[in-house]
């Protein structure tokens, strides 16, 4: 194991580590697209057109949690996505931000949003998942301390990826 923290596991990086390797490898870097990219944009403006009630951008614990609120006396945690694209993916990220919140003595809920689409996923932490969350942790943690980014692979999600010139240029 390693001594030292160098890189840490964020929602992100579990997200992305679950759909591209590379993109999590360069993001555990803080090495990402311009801010102006048109799919990043997109997924902002999605995120400041919904919701406008809820709190946003919480952060807590080195993840920032894209909405909370009080639903039926539990803290709901909602992770907003443009598309269902990568939703298994979204789906561990958001277990893994309820996984943080538990391990911090907090009972939440998770709910993944995807407005565009009129779609909702409730999303619960369950034991399994615990050990899912922990196993998975430990792997990331290991992979993000290869001296190089793996090799680009050509997959479905490389079409509409805000990192596709760090792979294809």
């Amino acid at each position: 194991m390693h001594t030292e923290k160098l890189f840490e596991v964020k929602g992100s990086i579990v997200q992305a580590y679950i759909v591209c390797k590379r993109q999590a490898w360069l993001l555990s870097r803080n090495i990402g697209p311009s801010s102006d990219n048109p799919f990043l944009e997109i997924g902002k403006l999605i995120s400041q057109e919904y919701y406008k009630n809820d709190r946003k951008e919480v952060y807590f614990d080195g993840v920032v949690l894209d909405l909370i609120r009080k639903e039926d006396e539990v803290l709901l945690v909602g992770e907003i996505k443009k598309s269902s694209r990568a939703k298994n993916a979204a789906i561990l990220q958001l277990k893994f931000y309820l996984y943080k919140l538990f391990k911090n003595n907090i009972k939440a809920r998770g709910k993944l949003l995807i407005p565009e689409e009129k779609k909702t996923f409730d999303v619960e932490l369950t034991t399994d998942d615990i050990e899912e969350i922990e196993t998975l942790t430990q792997e990331i943690d290991s992979f993000l301390y290869s001296q190089l980014p793996p090799q680009p692979q050509k997959i479905k999600a490389c079409s509409k990826c805000s990192y596709k010139e760090f792979c294809w240029a």
